[in-house]
């Protein structure tokens, strides 16, 4: 009897556990073995409590910012990294370092949220509709769905405002069926040639609190295909919003091809190129953008930089390990 018990008793344990899994994969929600290990440089210990998530901000001229931090693990850690892009006391210090400034308002409040089948329901209080323009309203929706999109679990958000489906915001922006990442920061294009291909590119600029940070811009061009040669050559053609943008890549720098070999895609620019080993920290700021510029391309495995046929040899390290545009 006592072993009929037990194994009853084994079996329910089995059922409950199986059934909790299956509950919180339908939720969508991120597992706890999939959190990245933080590792201490200084102390070596490991805290697996942290999740590097990109979060979306916008900055003084208006261009969405995508940021990595590091979100503390909760139960429902989506919904969560949703209070770092509100304009809360909590995030305030943050953001002045930052010198961006958040997409949802201090009292906007997130009455719930699920996840199925990759979409993302999102219930916001009225709060969140009296946006400044059709600009702000725009950036906050796309901000939202870009910074969500970042989870697995997540494809596309259906927006609910409390408790309803509307069909435009205030301001025109359409949120009647759910959203997926689109492109970001897009440059509307003065070229009638410029109707090909579009690649994202990355720009300098610089908050009043003196925080560098990237701007992924979406370029159309006049390329058939969207190829690393193209977002390349666009990246060396600098930004078109010179007020609030800039890229430190020496003038005249011309790319001289690009080969692939033994699984590395080699970058050849001509021998202006040198000159950019002069300021370190304009250096960083280029060789982060050509390496984010090339982390588009999935084909793009391992990218190496050469000058004149030559290995570049700056004072600022090149390697193709993995970054985020900006991090705080």
């Amino acid at each position: 009897m006592q072993k009929r018990i037990w194994l009853l008793t084994a079996m329910i344990l089995i059922f409950t556990l199986v059934f909790a899994s299956c509950s919180q994969r339908e939720a969508g929600e991120e597992q706890p073995q999939d959190i990245p290990t933080i590792t201490d440089e200084e102390t070596g210990e490991t805290d697996e409590l942290i999740r590097e998530t990109v979060v979306y901000y916008q900055d003084d001229a208006g261009y969405l910012v995508p940021v990595m931090r590091k979100i503390p693990w909760v139960e429902g850690i989506a919904k969560a990294t949703l209070h770092v892009m509100m304009d809360t006391p909590e995030q305030q210090e943050d953001l002045m370092m930052m010198g961006l400034k958040p997409l949802l308002p201090a009292d906007a409040e997130i009455l719930g949220m699920s996840i199925k089948d990759g979409v993302a329901k999102l219930d916001l209080n009225g709060a969140v509709l009296d946006c400044e323009d059709a600009a702000a309203e725009s950036n906050m929706v796309q901000g939202i769905v870009m910074t969500l999109a970042g989870f697995s679990t997540i494809d596309k958000v259906q927006f609910l405002f409390d408790g309803k489906i509307v069909d435009t915001m205030q301001h025109g922006t359409k949120v009647k069926d759910p959203i997926g990442p689109s492109d970001i920061n897009i440059e509307m294009s003065d070229d009638t040639a410029a109707q090909g291909a579009k690649v994202t590119v990355f720009f300098q600029s610089t908050s009043p609190s003196q925080y560098d940070y990237l701007i992924p811009v979406t370029r159309i061009t006049s390329s058939e295909n969207s190829t690393l040669e193209t977002a390349i050559r666009e990246l060396l053609k600098g930004p078109k919003d010179v007020d609030n943008m800039t890229i430190d890549i020496p003038p005249d720098t011309e790319l001289v091809g690009i080969q692939m070999e033994d699984g590395i895609t080699y970058l050849n620019f001509s021998k202006e190129f040198k000159d950019l080993a002069n300021s370190e920290e304009s250096e960083a700021m280029v060789l982060k953008a050509i390496k984010m510029a090339a982390a588009q391309f999935p084909e793009v495995e391992q990218v190496e930089i050469l000058v004149e046929g030559k290995d570049y040899a700056g004072k600022v390290p090149f390697d193709s390990t993995p970054v985020f545009a900006n991090e705080y």
